[in-house]
């Protein structure tokens, strides 16, 4: 096996690095993200993840279509990876799983204490489903 994971430490992960972000962006991405991902939400659940508590939520722009925003979110996983930079999940999204001293650039500020990994999604394309509508 390539990770073990202590689910219920996952579970009951929630410090200052995960508190949810009240940003428009960041609240687009929760009112969307389970309806447009319901497979990921499950890999999430599997993984032990609160998936309203990402560690980090960032919005990168719109689409080429420019009818979607892009987004990567980064999760924290109490547990043991043997292999940095484990693509773990392709699709439409991509699911990669690092080593908490990887040396890829990704988010991983978390007050969780070793070992862990983080999980990022990246690709994530939702929809505006806010009625506020973003700057750009």
């Amino acid at each position: 096996m390539k990770y073990t994971i202590d689910l219920e430490a996952t579970a009951s992960y929630a410090d200052k690095y995960n508190e949810p972000c009240d940003c428009l962006y960041c609240r687009n991405y929760h009112e969307a993200f389970a309806a447009a991902y319901p497979e990921i939400i499950k890999i999430l659940q599997d993984f032990g993840i609160q998936a309203e508590r990402p560690l980090n939520i960032i919005e990168c722009y719109w689409n080429d279509a420019k009818d979607k925003r892009r987004y990567e979110s980064y999760y924290s996983v109490k547990g043991d990876l043997q292999e940095d930079k484990l693509e773990f999940y392709e699709n439409d999204t991509v699911i990669t799983l690092y080593r908490y001293d990887t040396d890829a650039p990704i988010y991983k500020n978390t007050g969780m204490e070793k070992p862990y990994f983080i999980l990022a999604i990246t690709n994530i394309e939702l929809p505006w489903v806010l009625s506020e509508c973003p700057i750009d």
